[in-house]
């Protein structure tokens, strides 16, 4: 089932379980991330978000398993995404992964200070990244 929104594009599976927000703003990462997804976890809702203003929209009503977050975006970036979302209380115990093409140590060691779990560099391969994500999920 897939359903689209203004705000987000919400793709899942019949019998939801765990719930997991990507915050990117290209396109193509979330079709890459869904495909990948859907090859290591069976049962998941994938809610998407295009920026960090639309990630924090929908952390308003929703409560996530999972958050990952792109570092490089337009406006808000993802360190600054990051430290809006560990302002939330209840999104203290989330596990925040920061997902980019090119981090270097330094970044991604502030990202760990900050509170996000570990950071990823965005694999070259839609299986790599599905190996990659059922060892986070599962």
């Amino acid at each position: 089932m897939q359903e689209k929104s203004e705000n987000a594009a919400v793709i899942s599976d019949e019998a939801s379980q765990k719930i997991i927000l990507l915050i990117d703003d290209d396109e193509d990462e979330h079709e890459i991330f869904s495909s990948a997804l859907k090859l290591a976890v069976n049962s998941f809702n994938l809610i998407s978000a295009r920026n960090c203003e639309e990630g924090l929209a929908i952390l308003k009503i929703l409560d996530p398993h999972y958050i990952f977050i792109d570092v490089n975006m337009p406006r808000l970036n993802g360190m600054i995404c990051l430290e809006e979302i560990k302002k939330i209380e209840r999104m203290a115990q989330v596990p925040v992964y920061m997902y980019s093409t090119g981090m270097n140590a330094r970044d991604g060691q502030k990202a760990l200070q900050m509170g996000a779990v570990d950071y990823i560099i965005k694999p070259n391969s839609i299986s790599s990244l599905s190996t990659l994500l059922k060892r986070i999920i599962s």
